[in-house]
């Protein structure tokens, strides 16, 4: 087996371990998945609103994001936020719960990835 792959399987089976400490805050994969998403974009500075999360169709239907996004919302792993005068966009912003939850998921990777 290659090493780019022991050290793949080395890094999924680290987030595995943090995801099984954190299975009372996590939801399903999907929701998972979608949360991703929404730090990545919260990382960039560019803060992904509820239209563009139910536009993800690579992860699934706008239907079955939106209760993905109200998983995520009763969880306390995202919040809505609004930007400036404008009330009506509503930002998906990750909580420190979830960045905790990111941050070990990090550390543990890159632990992989030094040793």
């Amino acid at each position: 087996m290659s090493s780019s792959r022991s050290q793949f399987f080395a890094l999924l089976g680290a987030v595995s371990d943090i995801e099984t400490q954190h299975t009372a805050q996590l939801p399903d994969l999907d929701a998972q998945v979608l949360l991703m998403r929404i730090a990545m974009a919260n990382d960039r500075n560019e803060p992904m609103n509820v239209t563009q999360a139910m536009g993800l169709k690579a992860i699934g239907s706008p239907a079955m994001l939106h209760r993905k996004i109200n998983d995520l919302l009763h969880k306390g792993l995202v919040e809505l936020v609004f930007e400036g005068t404008n009330r009506r966009t509503k930002y998906l912003v990750p909580t420190t719960l979830s960045l905790a939850i990111i941050d070990a998921m990090a550390t543990a990777a890159a632990q992989i990835y030094v040793s």
